[in-house]
């Protein structure tokens, strides 16, 4: 197994595990979003492409779907970001909720950023 397809099925499974936590914790909140959650399963989805075929622009895919999920949970969490900055109950929603999946879809988006720029197996010798 190449060390991009390992580096590419670890952020999946964050990214899948992130997703569902995200819909089970987090769905209540005003910092919930159903496209943030789409995307990041789409994510983890779609990472069987880079992993069956050999297109080398196969990892960017599932890398903008994680990024677009990491800029979309910051863009609905960052009202309820400012309540806490400024000490005041104004717009409300759970706000570290919102950073902790942001967080998460931020590391999937690293991880797929490392595995667009790694190729080579894990044997040493070659």
């Amino acid at each position: 197994m190449k060390k991009r397809n390992l580096v590419l099925l670890i952020a999946a499974a964050i990214a899948l595990l992130g997703s569902v936590l995200y819909l089970l914790l987090d769905r209540g909140d005003r910092t919930f979003s159903w496209l943030a959650f789409g995307l990041a399963l789409g994510g983890a989805v779609i990472t069987l492409l880079p992993l069956k075929t050999k297109l080398a622009f196969a990892p960017i895919l599932p890398t903008a779907l994680y990024a677009a999920a990491f800029g979309l949970v910051l863009r609905v969490a960052l009202p309820s970001l400012s309540d806490v900055w400024n000490g005041v109950n104004f717009i409300g929603g759970n706000a570290v909720l919102g950073m902790t999946f942001a967080g998460v879809y931020l590391l999937c988006g690293i991880l797929g950023c490392i595995a667009c720029f790694m190729n080579g197996d894990v044997d040493p010798s070659r």
